[in-house]
This record gives structure tokens, C-alpha cells and sequence, in this order.
């Protein structure tokens, strides 16, 4: 499968900030199963390049004096293959740190009785195959169904899950501290999917669950596994960890956001067309 994405990200500000810091991580990880094409993040400044501690390719970049408006531009070309029951190939990085690392709680993904008992009662032997990862996602959507705007970056699994409603980033956090809370590893994955008719906005978040010295990738919004339809950008504990945008400033007062996000896919086939479907999602 070949992925062409383009990515926007437009901040409008009632004032120009004095500084500006942004930490990127918008460039897809190496994996077994996914292949950069081609690819180019454009900023209006310097970018930094380095790897973070999950194995993430990430950039900064710092702007002492921004203007009002600034843009984030992503465009290129990833090819995927299909992933058997969601089952990854080997960290391709060679940086991933080791799956017990993300048995640690994190704020966001802290787990709670209510949550504890839903994830025992679904799985009274305990997570132990990929369908029964598919099986908690299936109930943990049922108890939060996708509500957009429900929720912001800053909510936790307990808060999402009480309030019954979420999307992709908050069916992750509560997805991580059901298996966390069954003594399983599980970390937060942000990328792109091709959303087709799904619940998934074309900018999308999903997990890595590890079981029998594997990580298998679940999106947990779609109750499936990933599949050569998902891209990945970026793994670690929950969003604060594999965010695609994450920066400080100072000054700027009200923020005004657009993002755009422009995934089509080119599945090649035995007759000499090809299969295309454009997917924009646009976000104030």
C-alpha cells in the first residue's frame, strides 16, 4: 500500500509571541513494515533533528521573535504492508526501550477501580491473545462511544472514561490502563490512517500491546488491528510522549488553530489502474 499524506498545522495568534519553542514529531518510524518514500516537514524555523528515548525521529525548533501566524507543513510519500493480526516486526530503530518500561502508569493513563473491573470482568483469565485485545477495545468503545469534541489533550483515561465519550487519543489512554491494569505492556501510537468509513479522523492515535514477546497494534477506536492503512509517526507512554506538535511560548494571548489533514492511498493491483481515496479533515 502506498500512503500519500499532507499535513498542515496554521497557528494564528491575536499577538506575535515573543518566543516560540516546538518539539516535531512528524517524521514516520523506521519499521519493518513501513518504508519512507519520500518525506519533508516545513517550518519557519531552524529545524534540529535528533532520537528521542522511544526511538522517535523528532525535531525542534525555535523562534525568538514569530509572527502572528505560523505554518507546520508535512507532504510525502510512505509505502506500508499488511501487518498478520496486527503483529509488528522487530523495533526497526534499533532504539525502542524495553516493553516493561511501559508498564509504568503515567498521569494520563493512570488506571482506576471502575476500569480495573470492567478490564477483569472482560477478561476474567487475563489478556492473553490479540483477539482478546479486540474484545476490550470492543467494550471500551461501547462504554465511551467516539464523541468529537468531547474531551481536549489534557484528559485523562479516568476523566474520559466517567464522562462516557472520547475520541482516538482518549481510547488509547483508557485502551494502555486496562492492559496495565492486567499486568500487560502496552504504549501510545500516533500517525495516519486511511479512515474510510470508520470513526477515525485521517490524523489518528492507536496502541501497541505487548504479548508473547511481541507488540501487537490495535486501534481501538475501529476495534481492528492496524493494517497497511495506518502510518506511523510515534510511540511512548500516552499522547504527552508521542504528540505530533508539542511547544511553548511566550506571549501571543488567544491561540487560533487550523489543522488539515490529506491521506490517500494507491493500492496497486494486477490491472493498471489504481485504487485512490482522498480524506480531508479540517479542525478549528
Amino acid at each position: 500500500m502506498r500512503l500519500i499524506i499532507q499535513h498542515k498545522t496554521l497557528y494564528r495568534y491575536d499577538d506575535a509571541p515573543k518566543n516560540l519553542i516546538q518539539l516535531l514529531r512528524l517524521w514516520p518510524r523506521s519499521e519493518v513494515h513501513q518504508r519512507v518514500v519520500e518525506w519533508r516537514v516545513i517550518a519557519p524555523g531552524k529545524l534540529t533533528a535528533f532520537t528521542d528515548a522511544f526511538g522517535n525521529l523528532s525535531y525542534t525548533h525555535v523562534l525568538a521573535a514569530p509572527k502572528k501566524e505560523l505554518a507546520l507543513v508535512v507532504h510525502g510519500t510512505v509505502d506500508t504492508e499488511p501487518l498478520a493480526s496486527g503483529v509488528l516486526g522487530p523495533d526497526a530503530s534499533g532504539q525502542g526501550v524495553p516493553a516493561i518500561s511501559y508498564l509504568v502508569a503515567t498521569p494520563l493513563t493512570q488506571s482506576f477501580p471502575q476500569l480495573d473491573a470492567l478490564a477483569r470482568s472482560t477478561l476474567p483469565e487475563g489478556l492473553r491473545s490479540e483477539w482478546d485485545a479486540l474484545a476490550l477495545s470492543k467494550v471500551i468503545c461501547q462504554a465511551m462511544p467516539y464523541t468529537a469534541g468531547s474531551t481536549d489533550v489534557t484528559s485523562t483515561a479516568q476523566q474520559a472514561f466517567e464522562g462516557a465519550r472520547g475520541v482516538c487519543q482518549d481510547h488509547a489512554h483508557v485502551m494502555i490502563a486496562a492492559c496495565r491494569s492486567l499486568g500487560v505492556a502496552a504504549r501510545y501510537v500516533s500517525g495516519y490512517v486511511e479512515p474510510g468509513n470508520s470513526r477515525a479522523a485521517a490524523s489518528h492515535a492507536w496502541v501497541d500491546i505487548w504479548l508473547a514477546n511481541r507488540w501487537i497494534s490495535v486501534d481501538v477506536t475501529n476495534e481492528v488491528f492496524a493494517s497497511e492503512y495506518h502510518c506511523r509517526l510515534a510511540v511512548g507512554r500516552d499522547y504527552l510522549d508521542a504528540c505530533p506538535v508539542r511547544g511553548m511560548r511566550e506571549g501571543g494571548f488567544v491561540e487560533h488553530l487550523a489543522v488539515t489533514v490529506a491521506v490517500q492511498t494507491v493500492q496497486q493491483s494486477m490491472s493498471t489502474s489504481a485504487r485512490m481515496r482522498l480524506v480531508v479533515v479540517v479542525r478549528y
